[in-house]
Order: structure tokens, then C-alpha cells, then sequence
């Protein structure tokens, strides 16, 4: 007997069966609708809050392929389709004409691949290019891939402040170009979460829950923007004529070094299994620093030699370099509150 409970959830009760085992009967409407008859095989998974998961093939088959035609497309929109199946999570896809691509439309899809972490062309024909990866993304740690963008994003904020305190144009045209690293880790990292969030935590168990991934998916939005304040910052170091000196120069050093600290423990109390004391002390010098630092009126020794514009321009950047920390220390304390333990 069932019992219907909404338009979606019926009841049943778990029968034994001998005594090693449970059944439970499925309504025959569902089984139809998904093409199961009496003895096809179906595969459980338990997830982790609790809930039991059938499905009628095994994770990974035929969830990883894609076969998408292109045609209405022009080469222009060609990259976007393959940023979104690496994106997607798909360990192969193929982009397929009906007719053949032209040499240009070509050279934009395998461009496209080619520059993503982990893809490789498969096969070429005239109507089709196929993409696979070379590493499963389950096997990818979310939390390594995360802390490969920080190490990218902290690294430009360091060449960028060096390239303005140097006055060292190709520092900071280096810089600029980084931008490029910091969009393929953060499709890494997309892509990742991606594939967590539609795989069961079962017998080959992802190494975070739902939730953490959202979270590391979060945490590398921030990451992005700090890469992105070190850009504004690469920019500037390419207008000035000459470098910051003496007090000036030493204190936008000083105030950098800290905008990257409060990232750097931020991002600690998150992934690497330190205790929430290093998320506080993470916001505890984000408020130190912007007690310190007025966009308004500047550094306390005053403009210098720098015009006040890109002065504020630069202090606009490093602050926002330490906001963007103060919001992964929150979201670490967060993540720790929901686990009911200290951060680990």
C-alpha cells in the first residue's frame, strides 16, 4: 500500500528480505517513466545528507560526453560553446558541423581547448573537432585546484606592487598578462565544483561535500578579484613616470604586504586544516589596515611626488585586496559554525 503525500513523494515501507537485506517497492508509473521493467539493474549511492540515490546507470556513464552541433553559430561564439563544456564538467565533447568547419572557425575551437587546463583535441575530421581530458576531474582535489589560484592571484598583487615601486613597465605588462592564468584556474576550479555537485558521494567519495565545493567555488570568485585589483594596480605602474619614494614608497609597500596577509591566512582557515583563530586573526588585520588607511586623505606621509589620482587608485586596490580577504575569513568561520567543529 502507498499513501500519496504530494503530486511528487508517495510513501512505502521497507520490507525485509531474508536476512541480510531490505526491498522497497517502486510505483510503476516512475519505473515506466524511466524506461525500467523487471529485472534491469539499478545502482544506489548514499549522499551525505542522509538521502538514498537510485539511479539506472553508474556514475560517470554517459554523463561525461557531449555531442553538440554548431552550425547557427559563428566562429566568434565558437570558444564560448568550448569554455562551457570544459566548464560543464565533460571528460570528452565534440563539436560537429553538418557541413565542414572552415580553416578560421577551426583555429578558434582548437585555440579555445588548448588553452584549458587539462584538455587535449582527441580527433579532427572536416565536420569535427573532439576534445578529451587528460585527467578525470574527480580525481582533482577542489581544495589544491583553489589553492593553485591563490598562489596565481597573490603572485601578480606581489610583480604588480614590485612594478610599481620599481617603475619597471615590463613587471607590469607581465602582470597584465597573468590575467590570462587567472581565468584558465578559475574555469579549473568551475569546472571542479561542477562535477562535484552532480556526482553521489559514493564508494570513490569526492574529496568535499556539496556545500564545501560551493563554498571553494565561492572563495575563488574572491580569489579572481584579487587578481583583478592587481591589474588596476599593474595599470598605474605604467602611467607614472617615476616610482614612489621614501615614506610613500615604504608605506604602500607596507600596506600591500598586508592586504596579501590577510588573504593569505584567510585562505589558510579555509583549506589548509588551521583553526578558526587564523580566520579571526585574518579579519582582525583587514580592520587594522582600513583603520589605517582614508582613500580620502591619502597616506599619512602625505602624496609625494605621486599624483593623488593614481595614489588613490592604488590604495583603492589594496584595500579591496583586503575585502576580498575579509570575505573568505567569513566564509571560513561559516563553513566551520555548519561543521559544528573547529575548521578543519
Amino acid at each position: 500500500m502507498s499513501r500519496s503525500l504530494s503530486d511528487d513523494e508517495v510513501s512505502r515501507k521497507v520490507q525485509s528480505v531474508g536476512g541480510s537485506s531490505f526491498t522497497v517497492s517502486l510505483p510503476k508509473d516512475w519505473a515506466t517513466d524511466h524506461g525500467l521493467e523487471a529485472g534491469n539493474e539499478v545502482y544506489l549511492y548514499p549522499h551525505e545528507d542522509g538521502t538514498l540515490i537510485l539511479r539506472t546507470a553508474e556514475r560517470g556513464e554517459g554523463g561525461d560526453d557531449a555531442d553538440l552541433r554548431v552550425d547557427d553559430l559563428s566562429r566568434e561564439r565558437l570558444p564560448t560553446v568550448v569554455d562551457a563544456l570544459y566548464v560543464a564538467g565533460k571528460d570528452r565533447f565534440t563539436l560537429r558541423t553538418d557541413d565542414r568547419f572552415t580553416s578560421a572557425q577551426r583555429r578558434a575551437i582548437t585555440t579555445a581547448g588548448n588553452e584549458l587546463i587539462g584538455m587535449e583535441v582527441a580527433d579532427e575530421a572536416t565536420d569535427s573537432v573532439t576534445f578529451r581530458s587528460m585527467r578525470r576531474s574527480g580525481q582533482l582535489s577542489i581544495g589544491q585546484t583553489v589553492l593553485n589560484l591563490r598562489y596565481v592571484a597573490l603572485s601578480m598583487h606581489r610583480n604588480a606592487m614590485s612594478a610599481l615601486l620599481d617603475a619597471d613597465p615590463d613587471a607590469a605588462r607581465e602582470v597584465i598578462a597573468h590575467t590570462d592564468d587567472v581565468d584558465r584556474q578559475f574555469a579549473l576550479v568551475s569546472r571542479c565544483v561542477e562535477r562535484r555537485i552532480g556526482l553521489p558521494r559514493g564508494p570513490n567519495r569526492p574529496d568535499v561535500d556539496r556545500r564545501t565545493a560551493l563554498d571553494y567555488y565561492a572563495i575563488a570568485r574572491e580569489l579572481e578579484g584579487i587578481a583583478a585589483r592587481a591589474e588596476r594596480v599593474a595599470v598605474v605602474a605604467l602611467e607614472l613616470d617615476e616610482s614612489p619614494t621614501g615614506p610613500v614608497e615604504s608605506e604602500l609597500d607596507d600596506h600591500a604586504r598586508r592586504s596579501r596577509t590577510v588573504v593569505e591566512r584567510a585562505v589558510e582557515a579555509t583549506i589548509n586544516g588551521r583553526a578558526p583563530a587564523t580566520a579571526y586573526d585574518a579579519i582582525d588585520e583587514h580592520e587594522a589596515l582600513t583603520a589605517d588607511v582614508d582613500l580620502l586623505d591619502g597616506l599619512s606621509s602625505g602624496p609625494g611626488d605621486v599624483n593623488p589620482y593614481y595614489l588613490a587608485l592604488v590604495l583603492d586596490a589594496l584595500i579591496g585586496t583586503a575585502d576580498h580577504g575579509r570575505r573568505i575569513a567569513e566564509r571560513a568561520l561559516k563553513m566551520g559554525l555548519r561543521a559544528e567543529s573547529p575548521l578543519h
